[in-house]
Protein backbone atom coordinates (compact mmCIF):
# COMPACT_ATOMS: atom_id res chain seq x y z
CA UNK A 1 0.00 0.00 0.00
CA UNK A 2 2.91 2.40 1.18
CA UNK A 3 4.49 1.43 -2.41
CA UNK A 4 1.11 2.83 -4.46
CA UNK A 5 0.55 6.26 -2.20
CA UNK A 6 4.37 6.87 -3.02
CA UNK A 7 3.61 6.51 -7.12
CA UNK A 8 0.71 8.06 -6.97
CA UNK A 9 2.21 11.09 -4.98
CA UNK A 10 4.99 11.22 -7.54
CA UNK A 11 2.85 10.83 -10.56
CA UNK A 12 0.64 14.01 -9.20
CA UNK A 13 4.05 15.83 -8.59
CA UNK A 14 5.11 15.03 -12.28
CA UNK A 15 1.91 16.47 -13.85
CA UNK A 16 2.19 19.60 -11.71
CA UNK A 17 5.75 20.25 -12.61
CA UNK A 18 5.04 19.62 -16.42
CA UNK A 19 2.01 21.88 -15.98
CA UNK A 20 3.83 24.47 -14.25
CA UNK A 21 6.60 24.40 -17.19
CA UNK A 22 4.19 24.23 -19.50
CA UNK A 23 2.36 27.77 -18.45
CA UNK A 24 5.67 29.28 -18.06
CA UNK A 25 6.82 28.54 -21.10
CA UNK A 26 3.07 30.13 -22.52
CA UNK A 27 4.45 33.33 -20.70
CA UNK A 28 8.22 33.55 -21.74
CA UNK A 29 6.34 32.94 -25.44
CA UNK A 30 3.77 36.36 -24.89
CA UNK A 31 6.73 38.32 -23.23
CA UNK A 32 8.66 37.90 -26.37
CA UNK A 33 5.96 38.42 -28.48
CA UNK A 34 5.74 41.91 -26.93
CA UNK A 35 9.35 42.54 -27.03
CA UNK A 36 9.26 42.12 -30.36
CA UNK A 37 6.58 44.28 -30.83
CA UNK A 38 8.04 46.85 -28.92
CA UNK A 39 10.85 46.91 -31.16
CA UNK A 40 9.24 47.13 -34.78
CA UNK A 41 7.21 50.09 -33.00
CA UNK A 42 10.46 51.50 -31.95
CA UNK A 43 11.81 50.79 -35.71
CA UNK A 44 8.80 52.63 -37.15
CA UNK A 45 9.07 55.63 -35.04
CA UNK A 46 12.45 55.82 -35.78
CA UNK A 47 11.74 56.01 -39.48
CA UNK A 48 13.97 52.60 -39.88
CA UNK A 49 10.84 50.67 -41.12
CA UNK A 50 8.19 52.08 -43.40
CA UNK A 51 4.76 51.68 -42.34
CA UNK A 52 4.27 48.92 -45.01
CA UNK A 53 7.45 46.97 -43.67
CA UNK A 54 6.24 47.35 -40.08
CA UNK A 55 2.93 45.83 -41.33
CA UNK A 56 4.03 43.04 -43.16
CA UNK A 57 6.44 42.65 -39.89
CA UNK A 58 3.70 42.38 -37.58
CA UNK A 59 1.53 40.27 -39.60
CA UNK A 60 4.16 37.12 -39.98
CA UNK A 61 4.77 37.68 -35.90
CA UNK A 62 1.32 37.15 -35.33
CA UNK A 63 0.73 34.37 -37.29
CA UNK A 64 3.97 32.59 -36.26
CA UNK A 65 3.06 33.83 -32.46
CA UNK A 66 -0.55 32.77 -33.22
CA UNK A 67 0.04 28.94 -34.64
CA UNK A 68 2.75 28.60 -31.59
CA UNK A 69 0.82 29.50 -29.01
CA UNK A 70 -2.22 26.85 -30.18
CA UNK A 71 0.38 24.46 -30.69
CA UNK A 72 1.41 24.93 -26.81
CA UNK A 73 -2.30 25.22 -25.67
CA UNK A 74 -2.41 21.92 -27.34
CA UNK A 75 0.33 20.14 -25.81
CA UNK A 76 -0.92 21.29 -22.36
CA UNK A 77 -4.59 21.09 -22.60
CA UNK A 78 -5.00 18.53 -24.47
CA UNK A 79 -7.32 18.71 -28.11
CA UNK A 80 -10.75 19.34 -26.24
CA UNK A 81 -13.67 18.10 -27.70
CA UNK A 82 -13.73 17.02 -30.39
CA UNK A 83 -14.98 18.94 -33.68
CA UNK A 84 -18.99 17.32 -34.58
CA UNK A 85 -20.68 17.23 -37.61
CA UNK A 86 -23.40 20.00 -38.24
CA UNK A 87 -26.88 18.96 -37.02
CA UNK A 88 -30.04 19.35 -38.93
CA UNK A 89 -31.54 21.83 -37.09
CA UNK A 90 -36.08 21.71 -37.17
CA UNK A 91 -37.62 23.50 -39.55
CA UNK A 92 -40.97 24.45 -37.05
CA UNK A 93 -42.88 26.00 -40.38
CA UNK A 94 -42.11 22.47 -42.13
CA UNK A 95 -44.67 19.70 -42.36
CA UNK A 96 -43.91 15.99 -41.93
Amino acid sequence: MNLVSKCITLAVITLCLVGCASKKELRRLEASYQAQLAEYTEQLKAGTLTKAEHDQKVTVLNSRYGNRRAQLEREIYGTGVPPSRPSVLPNPGRRY
